[in-house]
């Protein structure tokens, strides 16, 4: 475990990314904006800024860390729980593409 972040179970892993598959439009228009903002913030198009932050504190990064425990008083593990949503996000937009029937493998 590094500071800030306690890795997921392969459990809470699962129900998070169900949960993301499934989220309101309200709620993915906000993360919609958080990923603006981690562009904003020359991070990656497709995270938002909590999965960075996590990454950022498994990395010893003192930024990550402190942004990981702020975001865990509003959510225990937000930061890994963040992840697992960016990956569900990730998998689902794979889902579609490759049945979209736009290109060939």
């Amino acid at each position: 475990m590094s500071d800030g972040i306690t890795p997921l179970t392969p459990g809470q892993v699962a129900a998070q990314e169900a949960q993301a598959e499934k989220e309101a439009y309200l709620k993915r228009a906000l993360i919609g904006l958080d990923m603006f903002m981690n562009v904003l913030t020359d991070g990656d198009p497709d995270e938002t800024i909590s999965s960075r932050a996590a990454r950022a504190a498994e990395k010893g990064k003192p930024w990550g860390t402190l942004m990981s425990k702020f975001l865990d008083v509003f959510q225990h593990d937000h930061g890994a729980k963040a992840q697992a949503g960016d990956v569900a996000r990730a998998q689902a937009t794979i889902t579609t593409e490759d049945t979209s029937g736009g290109f060939t493998q």
